[in-house]
């Protein structure tokens, strides 16, 4: 049976100036389908990194080592152009960060971000993803979702940014 997820190798260096700092170092886990796992560690020890690299979400400075693999369902997502990671990314891996303030567009209803990610990967109309994205926000746990759908994130509570932010992974 094919892995899920695998990751092999994983080795990310970030260059700051002249100094290149190795913060994830020869990392390597499979998941399987219907499995969990959990990366566990202390502050700075590179779990975010790792989480980022899968996602290919790094920043401009950031180095993945020739040797690193990330293979989702046998596809080497290293290879892949950011165009096929958008693909992948809406319709097949998502990432909930942990502060959800930092990844909302503070200048959108909540309905509109939700909405946005339905029309790109699902090609639905309008009115469709309108309905869709109030049932998704219904299955998460978000009341009242008429008035809610008009929202901005400020006008959230934290868990309730964060619900959203699961509704449109």
């Amino acid at each position: 049976m094919t892995n899920l997820l695998s990751v092999n190798n994983l080795s990310v260096s970030f260059t700051t100036g002249s100094t290149v700092q190795k913060v994830v170092s020869d990392v390597s886990f499979d998941v399987k389908k219907g499995e969990t796992i959990g990366l566990v560690g202390e502050s700075g020890s590179g779990k975010s990194v790792t989480a980022r690299s899968i996602m290919k979400l790094l920043a401009q400075n950031a180095h993945i080592h020739p040797e690193s693999s990330i293979a989702y369902l046998g596809n080497e997502l290293l290879t892949k152009s950011e165009k096929e990671m958008q693909q992948i990314r809406g319709n097949d891996i998502g990432m909930i960060f942990q502060d959800p303030m930092t990844s909302l567009n503070p200048t959108m209803t909540m309905g509109k971000q939700i909405t946005e990610s339905l029309l790109f990967h699902e090609k639905l109309a309008a009115k469709e993803a309108e309905k869709r994205a109030k049932e998704i926000m219904t299955n998460v746990g978000i009341n009242n979702v008429d008035y809610r759908y008009t929202q901005y994130a400020h006008e959230f509570s934290g868990g309730m940014r964060q619900r959203m932010m699961i509704a449109m992974s």
